[in-house]
Order: C-alpha cells, then sequence, then structure tokens
C-alpha cells in the first residue's frame, strides 16, 4: 500500500482550526449569556463579553499552547470578594489570624490580568501558619476551592483548606503544604461537604511572603475558568456552541461521510447528573439527540465512555467501548464515519469498533461540545482543537492515519 493510500484523496470540505485560526466560523451560531473568562496568548487572564467566544492558552514547559475553543458549563463563584483575598472582614469579608500580614492591591506584582489587584500575605505568626479565611454558605454537595498563588522571588509554602466554621473546626479538604515559585500557578483542591453549614476557605501561608490572586469556591469536583467576585457571588452561563441547517449545505452530505476532531481532556463530577454532551449530528431543530450521529461523552461518572448512536430508540448503530476509569477522559483525537449498516470509530489512531446496522438519520444541526442547546443541558467543559468534515465515508486505514 502506499503512502497516498493512507490519507484522503480530496480534502475536508469543512476545516475548522479552532486552536489555530482562534476565529469562530461565521455560520456557527455561539451564545453565553454572561461574561466568562480566559488565558488570552501573551498568558493573560483576560475576560470576553457575553456571547463572545473563547479561545483559550495554557502555559506547558515555560510556552503558551493555544488549546481551541473553550465549552465550559454554568458556574458559580461562592467567594464574594475574589480579588481582595485578606481585605478586613468589616470591608470585603475576609477574616485574618495568627498575625498576618496583608496588603491588598499591591504593586510588588502584576496579577494574571496584568493588573494590580493581587494580595500580599506574610507570615508573621510563631506559630505553623498564619492565615486569612472566607466564610462561604455550602450545601452537602462536592466543592472545588482554587486560587491563584506565586512568590516575588525564590520558594515559600502555603496551604489551601476547607473547613467547618463552627466548632469543632474540622478541616474537611487539605491541599497539604505546597511550595510556591514565582511564577502565578492556579492551585485547586476538591471536596465533599456532608451538611449544608457555614464553611471557611482558608489561605494559609507557611513560610515567609506569597502573593494571591482570584480565589474561587464552586460547586462540583474541577475547577472551571475563573468567575470574578467583587461584593456579591457571581455566575458564568454556559457556552451553547452549533452549526444549524447543515443538511442544507453543499459541505454535507446526507448518506454518508467522516468526521474527525482533536479535544482536551474532559472531566467528570460524580455531583453532576447524568449527560451526553458531544461532538456530532443532531437530527432535531433543539439539537437533542433523540436521533444522532454522534460521539458522547457519558457522564454518569463511573467510568468515562466513549459512544456513537445512530437512530433514536433502540440505537441500531452503537460503538460503546469503555473509555478510561477516573477524573477525565483524555485529550484525544476522534474520528467516525457514518454511511447506512457502515460504522467506525477511532481514537488516537487505533479502531475502536464497528457497526454493520442502522440507516442514517436525517440530520439538522452539528453540535460542538453540549448536548442540545438550552440552558439546562450538559456541557463537556473541555476544549475543541479542530474539526473536519469529509462527505465520503473514508476507510478505517485512513481515519487511522488521520487520528495519530
Amino acid at each position: 500500500m502506499s503512502i497516498s493510500q493512507n490519507f484522503p484523496e480530496e480534502g475536508p470540505t469543512l476545516n475548522l482550526n479552532f486552536a489555530g485560526s482562534k476565529t469562530l466560523d461565521p455560520r456557527i451560531t455561539f451564545s453565553r449569556t454572561t461574561t466568562g473568562t480566559y488565558m488570552d496568548a501573551n498568558g493573560l487572564i483576560v475576560t470576553a463579553p457575553a456571547d463572545a467566544p473563547r479561545f483559550d492558552h495554557r502555559y506547558v514547559n515555560g510556552e503558551i499552547e493555544s488549546l481551541g475553543l473553550l465549552v465550559e458549563e454554568q458556574r458559580s463563584n461562592l467567594v464574594t470578594y475574589s480579588e481582595k483575598i485578606g481585605g478586613l472582614f468589616s470591608s470585603y469579608g475576609w477574616a485574618n489570624q495568627n498575625s498576618i500580614t496583608v496588603d491588598v492591591d499591591t504593586t510588588d506584582v502584576s496579577d494574571p490580568s496584568g493588573g494590580n489587584s493581587a494580595s500580599k500575605l506574610t507570615n508573621g505568626s510563631s506559630s505553623p501558619v498564619s492565615q486569612t479565611l472566607k466564610t462561604c454558605s455550602l450545601s452537602a454537595t462536592v466543592y472545588t476551592a482554587s486560587v491563584y498563588l506565586r512568590t516575588l522571588s525564590g520558594t515559600e509554602t502555603a496551604s489551601i483548606n476547607v473547613f467547618l466554621q463552627s466548632s469543632p473546626y474540622t478541616t474537611i479538604a487539605t491541599s497539604g503544604v505546597l511550595t510556591i515559585t514565582s511564577e502565578w500557578r492556579r492551585y485547586d483542591i476538591t471536596t465533599s461537604t456532608a451538611t449544608s453549614a457555614n464553611y471557611n476557605l482558608g489561605i494559609q501561608v507557611r513560610s515567609g511572603t506569597i502573593y494571591a490572586w482570584g480565589a474561587q469556591l464552586e460547586a462540583g469536583a474541577f475547577p472551571t475558568s475563573y468567575i470574578p467576585t467583587s461584593g456579591s457571588t457571581a455566575t458564568r452561563n454556559h457556552d451553547r456552541v452549533y452549526y444549524e441547517n447543515v443538511d442544507q449545505t453543499e459541505w454535507f452530505n446526507k448518506t454518508e461521510g467522516t468526521v474527525v476532531f482533536e479535544h482536551t481532556d474532559v472531566p467528570y463530577s460524580s455531583s453532576t447528573p447524568v449527560g451526553y454532551p458531544a461532538v456530532g449530528f443532531a437530527r432535531t431543530s433543539d439539537g437533542s439527540s433523540a436521533s444522532a450521529i454522534q460521539y458522547f461523552f457519558t457522564k454518569n461518572y463511573g467510568a468515562a465512555q466513549y459512544l456513537v448512536r445512530v437512530t433514536s430508540g433502540n440505537d441500531s448503530a452503537n460503538i460503546s467501548p469503555p473509555g478510561g476509569t477516573g477524573s477525565a477522559a483524555p485529550a484525544s483525537k476522534v474520528g467516525f464515519v457514518y454511511k447506512a449498516n457502515d460504522y467506525a470509530l477511532v481514537r488516537n489512531g487505533s479502531l475502536v469498533g464497528t457497526d454493520d446496522s442502522g440507516a442514517v438519520p436525517d440530520a439538522y444541526m452539528l453540535i460542538f461540545g453540549m448536548n442540545g442547546v438550552t440552558a439546562t443541558e450538559p456541557n463537556w467543559n473541555a476544549h475543541l482543537k479542530n474539526l473536519q468534515y469529509y462527505p465520503t465515508r473514508l476507510s478505517n486505514t485512513v481515519l487511522q492515519t488521520l487520528t495519530k
């Protein structure tokens, strides 16, 4: 077999490179009814206005990597002053203990957004830690606390704790001793609260001086993008991304086709209801999966699963291999094909499975990392790096090559 036989003879009719272009094709509908933050190409945390897509980045080995289009579920930050960490209780709702010294809005360092709203926290006690506390009223569920920390130079030690406010002051989660460096890094811990009560988010300085910014406490088993607050809790609503009327486009083939895309880790949460965020085609105008040609990320949160479903009811074509167990569905390059009685699914160059049954359902909408377009539908809380569509059923060999 020649090398050329391992690649498509013709290019894709739809080619979306979110990580490379950092733009959204104008034919795609995007909405989010609130602002949302992300890291830009300069490594700064910036705010996108309502209904603006976010093309996120991260640091990898000191370099900034473009991650692509961020699609997240709705979350709320329960810390009412996220950028006045350690500010006096009467002004900003933080309480300071064990002789901690606090300077809010320090000019020593720029904060992760490039401004001067970080807090300088110095251990001033002979006890093991000095700390600042923020009280939050929590229900009995799973929460994740996070905060950005750094030093001016060198290293110091710190901890993040969550504990009951009333006696006994039971610690329910701790990061343990963290080594803080001179580069901003977001640290997080996840915990379950057994009862509804007031809890304290504690930032503890174990040695020297550290700088803190962007405190967040949100319901869920993993951190999402930073949600700034100033005097009250704040909510970032979910992202909705979809391409309507694909059956009326020139690039789409109703009888056979191939979808290839790449995504970052998709996190999971035992506290989140069952839902099926997906990438692929839905039949109905609301984007639901009553009849679909899609790659699903099942969120039943026991073990990550991957699924291609075709037609409603009995899923007459169904490829449902087990995915990785644990905290996330790992980053993957995915390819799936559809044709009557001829379906296949490939991940990272390996054939996952095939199915030789099932008619091809009607397709109306291409969805990106969600399931349906209503406010109650789940999102995958991850990044879509790219997506290509070919109007033919590519061979399994070609599909494996494209996903390596």
